[in-house]
């Protein structure tokens, strides 16, 4: 979108043909809104991998908070958070996923697919770890129907720390595998929660009405087949409803942590 009156000149996205350590380090900074990385995946991979999910155990985020429904394969921290711990069975669901994905036939895992994207950038990456156990890492969601309105942060959503070493920044990763003809757009807003934001909660969800980011400067991304996607998911963003097609990524949320390295989570 163009740049409105008054609009912060750092606010903005970014692209790049690979991921790069000052992109990272800008995005951590706030120097930057997002980078873009076309052509991350080749879209015969990606056509590879999502012709094998289709023999994957798809399920769905708990429909009781996340609507509209969403599903995925591998577990979110999210759906396994209560009263700011994550429960044990989080494990349980990290293990079920790591198997079923080892006899599609692949050759590369979502853990691999994510961390192979950042080691030309931080060679000090890995999975994160918890109670000294490494976290599950990569994701696949199809958003057909579009998101609410919410923001994603670690060090607010969970008591003391929720890995190891201490997450002082949080990056939202994505890679597309299958994007319709129209929809489905990632808008990002420059605008972080705020106590007063929990009047426009959406009831029973894990959101907020859209009005919680009125008139505040945002950026509108229409998802490219293989296309990468880094952003600060502390700031408010959503998805946009698909149309006359599926919307299917893989991603991972990436700290960094108190000691220099990249840790990746899902």
């Amino acid at each position: 979108m163009g740049r409105r009156e008054n609009s912060d000149p750092l606010f903005v996205v970014v692209e790049s043909t690979r991921i790069t350590r000052s992109a990272v380090a800008g995005l951590m900074a706030g120097r930057l809104a997002a980078l873009r990385v076309p052509g991350l995946l080749s879209a015969g991979r990606c056509q590879a991998i999502t012709a094998a999910l289709a023999a994957a155990p798809m399920d769905r985020y708990d429909e009781s908070r996340v609507f509209p429904a969403v599903a995925k394969f591998g577990p979110a921290i999210n759906d396994h958070r209560h009263a700011g711990e994550l429960r044990d069975d989080y494990w349980e669901a990290a293990r079920a996923a790591e198997k079923h994905w080892s006899v599609l036939g692949l050759p590369d895992t979502p853990r691999e697919l994510c961390l192979q994207a950042f080691r030309p950038a931080w060679p000090r990456i890995t999975a994160g770890r918890r109670a000294g156990r490494e976290m599950h890492v990569g994701i696949v969601r199809e958003i057909d129907d579009g998101l609410q309105v919410h923001y994603d942060d670690a060090v607010r959503e969970y008591r003391g720390r929720l890995l190891d070493t201490e997450v002082v920044a949080q990056l939202a990763f994505n890679i597309y595998l299958r994007v319709p003809p129209e929809g489905g757009e990632t808008v990002l807003w420059r605008r972080r929660w705020q106590p007063a934001d929990e009047d426009t909660r959406v009831p029973g969800g894990y959101g907020y009405h859209e009005s919680v980011v009125d008139g505040t400067q945002s950026l509108t991304l229409r998802p490219t087949l293989g296309d990468g996607l880094l952003f600060d998911p502390r700031n408010y963003h959503t998805v946009r409803p698909a149309s006359g097609g599926r919307r299917i990524s893989i991603g991972c949320f990436v700290g960094l942590t108190d000691d220099g390295l990249l840790a990746l989570w899902s």
